[in-house]
């Protein structure tokens, strides 16, 4: 008897489910339950971000994480971790993806410290993207797929636009007033990826991967049957992922966002300084408003959106205003006229990429949600390359 899952229909418009699925009660049967504590899928219910206990302290720890992950953006090898995380989720489960993520980030950060040579020095960050990719993947898909996950994701990515607004100031701060070398940031990095390690392996340990795998053998005829290469070709999830016309909207959607988001806060710094001629700390204040900004709107559109229930609404009413404050920063070229519009761009740009995630989750059936998100993120960290 095949199983059933909860789908919505693939020709649903972009950020705009079906039905929307009603939330987990307090009190659900022992029998449902996994023996980890998660939801069977057969159960049309949402887990809760407080419910059961141990979640409490699961979205803390990928808050945190989230932290590390934004302050490591930009680095190399951030397209292969994304597909990958399906597989390494799918056999250790998130407990191996924390151990996994937060250790590659270890090792590549306690590894720059030592001042390594440039060679060796990429191939490093090839380590800490394949960290990046990992985390980034399956927090996104297990938030995304939770009661009340515009509110969730908006944290969880404002967390991350925490990471890469403070990063930089705290580094060039070290550097500029306090005589350090470059590779001696490392160490701080290696230190919160030592907290990261920590918190979530410990709040993750119970998710192990027969989860998972149960999901996985389930939609497999005969675990011992031989297939061909087409058949194991088409049962890959990843493959399944694929085949929702719709989903393709969304990952060309996140596509362009993560270039303008990354083009914009990469570069805002240069232009200001070179084309405006504003003083570099005023620039880099600026920079630092724009991520800051990014944080805050997706904190608190996240809660109104999700509070309102007017997620399409939030979305269209975002990318108008961000047009209208890039020709703004296009027209105008005084200075206190351009960091209003960049802190502008910032504040609405932030819930874009959230709100595709979460559409991307109500699409997808959920032992879909690791390969497909996995899927977006790899092309938005392409956009942003």
């Amino acid at each position: 008897m095949s199983r059933t899952y909860p789908s919505d229909d693939p020709t649903t418009p972009l950020l705009q489910s079906a039905r929307a699925p009603r939330e987990a009660t307090y009190k659900i049967p022992e029998s449902s339950r996994y023996v980890d504590g998660e939801l069977g899928e057969s159960e049309l219910v949402l887990e809760k971000w407080n419910k059961p206990d141990v979640n409490k302290w699961r979205v803390l720890a990928t808050f945190f994480s989230f932290i590390v992950v934004g302050a490591n953006d930009g680095t190399y090898g951030a397209l292969v971790p994304y597909v990958l995380s399906n597989w390494v989720h799918a056999r250790f489960g998130q407990r191996g993806v924390a151990f996994l993520g937060s250790g590659f980030h270890i090792i590549a950060y306690a590894s720059s410290a030592q001042h390594p040579p440039y060679p060796v020095l990429i191939l490093i960050f090839v380590l800490a993207g394949l960290g990046n990719g990992l985390l980034d993947a399956a927090w996104n898909a297990w938030i995304g797929a939770m009661a009340n996950s515009s509110r969730l994701m908006g944290i969880l990515h404002g967390f991350y636009g925490l990471g890469a607004a403070l990063a930089p100031l705290i580094a060039t701060s070290l550097i500029t007033t306090r005589g350090w070398h470059w590779y001696q940031y490392y160490y701080l990095m290696a230190g919160g990826a030592t907290i990261e390690i920590l918190t979530l392996v410990t709040a993750f340990w119970s998710a192990r991967g027969r989860l998972v795998k149960e999901e996985y053998q389930g939609n497999i005829h005969g675990a011992h049957t031989k297939s061909s290469w087409k058949e194991t070709l088409f049962n890959s999830l990843t493959i399944q992922s694929l085949a929702y016309p719709t989903t393709w909207i969304i990952y060309l959607f996140i596509f362009i966002y993560a270039g303008v988001e990354t083009t914009v806060g990469g570069w805002i710094f240069t232009f200001l300084v070179r084309q405006r001629g504003m003083p570099e700390f005023t620039a880099g204040i600026a920079t630092f408003i724009y991520w800051g900004g990014l944080t805050l709107g997706r904190v608190l559109l996240g809660f109104v959106t999700s509070y309102l229930q007017i997620n399409k609404y939030t979305v269209a009413t975002s990318v108008l205003i961000c047009l209208a404050a890039h020709i703004l920063f296009c027209l105008v070229e005084e200075i206190n006229m351009s960091v209003i519009a960049t802190a502008l761009l910032g504040f609405f740009l932030g819930p874009l990429l959230p709100e595709a995630v979460i559409a991307l989750a109500n699409l997808l059936p959920k032992h879909l949600h690791i390969a497909g998100i996995g899927i977006a993120v790899a092309l938005g960290s392409a956009g942003g390359q």
